[in-house]
């Protein structure tokens, strides 16, 4: 009898912290008139919202299991190609994107096809000029993207590789070096290989939009293309991307989910915040970070260098009171000691960890 309550214990408290554990399901996809092509349904017989239904049908995901999504117009009043993105995420500026962050868990952005219309591959002089279309600009422009969505781990990062043109409105100098970019993109940044970037953030998903419809010359597929001097993706294209999209999304959010890994511990109200000491300490690599609220409100976790120089933001948005555990991954940090602190409204409470290699 004392065993099965024992397992019993133990199984509550396991359920319970799956439960609380944080879900990237369900988020914003910001767009023009080529995604909202791609979000269907286009004239074809399938959509993203049909697709969303297929894979909770597929996984078995019901409540709030199920992977949602919602679509945007926006920038509203603005073109939406790379040099306005980098402002966007980096001054929020012409338009605000950082306060959707908050309430949707999964963020997704693309360009338009006229961002293929790149016209060299540039140098580092292009930067004093932002909407200059060149190779190095959009490696710039990204670069800075995806260092603030790394800065924002609370959330789950989608972004688009270029959206190509038809063979009749480009050239062929242009068509490659949007292929060049695209495949910079995905196969030397996503995987870490950028010797300017570095390792790549697991809250970043690039989804290559871009070679899905091209040929070997970087053409956009005439069958994908909504007329001979019409790049808008046609309902064929549709049906292919759709489930791609839908898939490599929610596949990789959910699997982020094990990475993130902020879990509530239990519900039982503190008498006090507290942030409590990593454990192990020394660490090498990963570490657990534990800590106590006492009042709900927006929490702040981050991690600072001996300089006082941030290196992660680990934690950054609205919690109920209770005890959660997280993990800080080190991995592409040098060995040191380092400084974690905690800030809840007026609470603030620092700690050192260190770092062994």
């Amino acid at each position: 009898m004392k065993l099965l309550c024992s397992l019993l214990v133990v199984l509550t408290l396991y359920i319970s912290s799956a439960d609380a554990q944080v879900k990237f399901r369900s988020g914003l996809f910001f767009h023009h008139s080529t995604g909202l092509c791609i979000w269907g349904p286009n004239g074809s017989t399938t959509g993203v919202p049909q697709q969303m239904t297929i894979y909770n049908n597929a996984h078995g995901y019901t409540g709030t299991n199920a992977v949602t999504m919602n679509e945007l117009w926006f920038p509203v009043n603005y073109d939406n190609e790379w040099f306005l993105w980098r402002e966007i995420f980096c001054l929020n500026t012409p338009e605000n994107i950082s306060s959707y962050f908050s309430s949707n868990k999964i963020i997704m952005v693309k360009s338009c096809f006229p961002s293929s219309a790149i016209e060299g591959v540039g140098e580092p002089a292009d930067t004093l000029l932002p909407d200059y279309k060149t190779i190095y600009n959009y490696k710039w422009h990204w670069r800075n993207i995806i260092s603030v969505m790394k800065a924002h781990p609370q959330n789950f990062f989608v972004i688009w590789t270029n959206a190509p043109l038809v063979e009749l409105e480009t050239t062929p100098s242009a068509a490659m070096w949007s292929k060049q970019f695209c495949k910079w993109a995905k196969d030397t940044l996503a995987l870490g290989l950028d010797p300017i970037f570095g390792s790549f953030p697991n809250n970043v998903y690039v989804f290559d939009f871009f070679s899905k419809l091209t040929n070997a010359n970087g053409y956009m597929l005439p069958q994908y293309a909504t007329d001979p001097h019409d790049s808008h993706p046609n309902a064929a294209a549709t049906t292919l991307v759709a489930p791609l999209l839908v898939n490599e999304v929610f596949n990789h959010s959910i699997a982020y989910e094990q990475v993130y890994g902020i879990i509530k511990i239990n519900d039982i109200i503190p008498t006090e915040f507290r942030l409590h000491q990593n454990y192990p300490n020394p660490f090498n690599s990963t570490t657990n970070l534990k800590f106590e609220i006492a009042k709900s409100g927006n929490l702040k976790l981050v991690v600072y260098d001996i300089m006082g120089r941030e290196v992660q933001t680990i934690v950054n948005e609205a919690l109920q009171p209770g005890t959660y555990e997280t993990k800080f991954d080190g991995s592409a940090l040098n060995s040191g000691v380092y400084f974690y602190i905690l800030r809840v409204g007026d609470f603030t409470e620092t700690k050192k960890l260190i770092l062994l290699k």
